[in-house]
């Protein structure tokens, strides 16, 4: 039985890239999106009556699986963080807001959008106002922005710009409420856009782990650039610490 799972883990109608540390070729041209990211996994067993829709990927699923295997927040050692408050605490900073090692960014709350079909369509036309989406379920916290490095105003340009965003970096996401939760980023990421069918977060498949979660409570904020490599994409992945 085939099964076709279709996520979107860029969201623009651009793909720009990354990084000067990235040995790819460096360019000033965008590269037209690739529409849905589209994987087939065989099943090996017979079709019952339970059985989903959707068919959980592993990496043994897909050939040339690139595993990030999972980089915990050394403050796990001394903390639980089922023990911190869900909702979070007030500590003042601006309703619907993330706060990236003290850059304030506004957001737009779409969490509960899969990323697909009509998701897909309404997602696109927030990234494509310059707008901050938020999106994720069961604990993940995703953040989807541009980099504009020709404009020099994609919303999130200040991520390399004004700060220097990446591992041990501080996120801070607070709800509509003024109750805010914080993230330390414990990963960054770096891959081609062709190549993102093929990432894992240890078994969990990184598009759908974007848009789903695995019951963690983890943040997730991904950009592109187009001012060193074409398709190049920055994923930075953490864990709450507060």
């Amino acid at each position: 039985m085939r099964k076709t799972l279709m996520k979107f883990l860029l969201l623009a109608n651009l793909v720009p890239v990354i990084s000067p540390l990235t040995a790819y070729a460096r360019s000033t041209q965008p590269v037209p999106a690739h529409g849905a990211i589209e994987i087939s996994a065989e099943s090996t067993s017979e079709t019952t009556s339970d059985e989903t829709e959707d068919e959980v990927l592993r990496p043994e699923d897909v050939e040339g699986a690139v595993i990030h295997e999972p980089v915990y927040p050394e403050a796990y050692k001394t903390i639980d963080p089922k023990t911190l408050a869900k909702r979070g605490e007030q500590r003042g900073y601006n309703p619907n807001t993330i706060v990236v090692d003290g850059y304030e960014i506004p957001y737009v709350d779409m969490r509960g959008n899969t990323g697909a079909d009509e998701d897909y369509i309404a997602l696109s036309e927030a990234l494509d106002q310059n707008l901050c989406v938020y999106v994720g379920d069961q604990g993940m916290n995703t953040f989807f922005g541009h980099y504009y490095n020709l404009s020099d105003n994609g919303v999130f340009n200040p991520l390399n710009d004004v700060i220097s965003f990446g591992e041990g970096s501080e996120v801070i996401i607070t709800d509509e409420a003024g109750y805010s939760r914080g993230y330390e980023i414990t990963q960054v990421m770096e891959f081609l856009h062709p190549d993102q069918t093929l990432q894992f977060y240890g078994d969990d498949y990184l598009p759908t782990l974007a848009y789903e979660g695995n019951g963690e409570d983890m943040v997730y904020v991904q950009y592109c650039r187009w001012d060193y490599a074409l398709g190049l994409l920055i994923s930075n992945i953490g864990y709450r610490v507060w």
